[in-house]
């Protein structure tokens, strides 16, 4: 029996990075590295700034939890198709593997701990997803 999401095979990017999730103050403003640097991301909510940046432009005498890598999957579809999150995590989940998932209108990254890495890439192959070498990193 087939899981939701399954049958959806994606190419998936594993980039260089080493991120960083930092949690800020529910109004900090945003760090200017962070708005005006490459490959960040970020998320307000009525208790949290949230930001993810690769590791050389993380703020500093914030919480953070550092030695994440992040796997991308592009796809013109993504806020329509709703396989393609399902796709991703359901093979991370059964092999007991935590992410932070964030999505962009064409692309999806899984931000998974460095120790995990291969048995994620592992999975994500096993359920029929490929991974293709692509470089993709935030600029120094």
């Amino acid at each position: 029996m087939s899981t939701p999401g399954s049958e959806k095979k994606l190419t998936l990017f594993l980039l260089n990075d080493k991120f960083t999730i930092s949690k800020l103050a529910q109004f900090a403003e945003l760090p200017m590295i962070v708005a005006k640097g490459e490959m960040c991301f970020s998320a307000r909510t009525e208790d949290e700034l949230v930001i993810i940046t690769p590791e050389f432009m993380a703020p500093n005498n914030v919480q953070q939890e550092t030695g994440f890598r992040a796997i991308r999957v592009e796809d013109e579809s993504l806020l329509k198709d709703t396989r393609i999150i399902s796709a991703l995590i359901d093979p991370l989940t059964t092999a007991g593997i935590g992410a932070v998932v964030f999505t962009t209108f064409n692309s999806v990254y899984v931000f998974l701990r460095e120790e995990k890495i291969v048995d994620a890439v592992d999975a994500l192959q096993h359920a029929g997803h490929t991974f293709e070498h692509k470089e993709v990193t935030a600029q120094k």
